[in-house]
């Protein structure tokens, strides 16, 4: 079979991509692709994202144990009751941005209103546009911020207060800022980023939450500048990808 060039191996996890979402990710990618062709335009371009980290067991505990001690408690991982209502996961949550020769540190935050960790517009402008990107924008080089289409972040057609609260920030800051085509974590590489830094948290115990932001914060701070520079220099042929595939999974 491997003659043949068949290969065992586990199938990629991706989102169903329908044919709408697919032309509205092509529309994109074809826009975008003109405004930044080649891979030096993207440099001045800082990507940020939220991210979740789960408190406790993100997986298949591993354990050590003798013949006959299957079934012992002490080595039984229980599953959820599933007759009952399902408990939001308590998790850790975080706001990052990576860029060319850039990465921020992990902003962790607690919305009170929820426990999913969605980012609400007061939120949003008050502890991270006001705290963190506002002193970006006066003492760094010029940038432009890229952020995912979260409600919280003001991209909300309906003209809402909360929707305004945030556009007349970034207009009163002269934040110059672009959305990301929603579905589309392949074509953004800060999503890249959060896979090694959850692989990282899930090497260890970590049962409380401070535990979990620690070891966050390490796995984040490992993540090389070189390797974050080579994922925004490959932009471009990402989102030719898209194109060429249609709108589709491009494989990034």
């Amino acid at each position: 079979m491997g003659r043949m060039d068949y290969h065992k191996c586990v199938a990629c996890t991706k989102s169903w991509i329908g044919s709408e979402l697919a032309q509205k990710r092509c529309d994109y990618a074809s826009s975008i692709l003109d405004k930044y062709p080649f891979k030096h335009d993207w440099w001045h371009i800082r990507f940020s994202d939220e991210v979740h980290f789960r408190i406790g067991p993100m997986g298949k505990l591993m354990i050590i144990r003798k013949l006959g001690e299957r079934y012992c408690i002490n080595y039984i991982q229980e599953q959820e009751d599933r007759d009952k209502k399902i408990v939001e996961k308590k998790k850790a949550h975080a706001w990052g941005a990576v860029g060319h020769n850039f990465k921020s540190e992990l902003i962790f935050y607690d919305i009170l209103i929820n426990t999913n960790g969605k980012m609400i517009t007061t939120y949003y402008v008050d502890h991270i546009l006001d705290t963190v990107v506002k002193p970006w924008i006066q003492n760094d080089p010029p940038f432009v911020l890229e952020e995912d289409r979260d409600s919280g972040h003001g991209i909300s057609k309906t003209n809402t207060p909360a929707t305004r609260y945030v556009k007349n920030w970034k207009t009163a800051n002269n934040l110059d800022c672009f959305f990301n085509c929603s579905g589309s974590p392949d074509l953004s590489p800060i999503e890249d980023c959060w896979q090694p830094t959850k692989q990282y948290v899930r090497r260890f115990p970590h049962w409380e939450k401070e535990d979990t932001i620690r070891l966050a914060k390490e796995g984040w701070h490992q993540i090389e500048q070189d390797w974050i520079n080579k994922k925004i220099d490959e932009i471009p042929q990402r989102l030719l990808a898209c194109i060429q595939h249609h709108g589709k999974a491009s494989g990034y």
